[in-house]
């Protein structure tokens, strides 16, 4: 096919080189926490271009509320009632449609696109330093890490959150889907340079429900709001 038909629009007819290829690095922030993505597109035409995609996001409760124990003052913040912290592992494929062309001086390009694919939460067990009284003296008292048991481990006996990576080694994996949907507004002057801002609404569904916090339902969805910084570039393979 030959590339001036390819990728010929109305509005770029003044467009010396053409890119077939595109890839970009993003950070998302979105209402329950925050993450890193890439995407690697095709241009299918000048209007549509298909990308897979990957992702890594955090996941916390909307109920999670940091607290202390309220009788010793150098005690350490934790979430009561948090059973699991939870990471999502996104792959998926998606498109991209063009809605506007920036002109050739530069401006703001509006894309919206789709995706979709597999979606693996890890669910990571919150540990806890918990306080014992020593039997052998009353006066004194020792800590104890232990795997948060809501049976066992109330604000009284919670001294504080444990080690911020304790717990990796019992990742329990809950595979699901997801979808997305989002606007996308590049700017800057040069196609070659991806310089862009997307917002739009992603929705995970998982088989089983997910242990997040003891005192509350068990999600096995969860609808989220992102914005996403996104930096990357065009490029043809000769």
């Amino acid at each position: 096919m030959d590339i001036d038909v390819f990728c010929q629009s109305p509005t770029n007819l003044d467009k010396t080189v053409l890119y077939r290829k595109e890839r970009n690095f993003t950070f998302i922030l979105h209402n329950e926490g925050w993450g890193i993505g890439y995407r690697k597109g095709n241009h299918l035409n000048y209007f549509k271009t298909r990308f897979l995609e990957a992702e890594i996001v955090g996941m916390s409760h909307p109920k999670e509320a940091k607290t202390e124990n309220a009788y010793y003052g150098d005690s350490k913040s934790y979430v009561y009632g948090q059973l699991n912290s939870l990471y999502i592992i996104r792959g998926g494929v998606g498109y991209k449609k063009l809605l506007n062309d920036k002109p050739y001086w530069g401006g703001i390009q509006l894309s919206y696109n789709y995706s979709g694919g597999f979606s693996l939460g890890l669910a990571r067990p919150k540990y806890l330093y918990i306080i014992y009284a020593n039997p052998n003296n009353n006066d004194e008292a020792y800590l104890s890490l232990e795997q948060y048991d809501p049976k066992r481990h109330y604000p009284e006996n919670i001294y504080g959150g444990g080690p911020l990576f304790k717990g990796f080694e019992k990742l329990k994996p809950y595979p699901g889907l997801y979808g997305k949907l989002g606007f996308n507004f590049e700017f800057g002057e040069y196609d070659e340079k991806i310089r862009a801002i997307e917002v739009g609404a992603n929705f995970d569904y998982y088989f089983k429900e997910i242990p997040m916090m003891a005192l509350n339902k068990y999600p096995n969805y969860f609808l989220t709001l992102y914005i996403s910084i996104q930096f990357g570039k065009r490029y043809n393979l000769y």
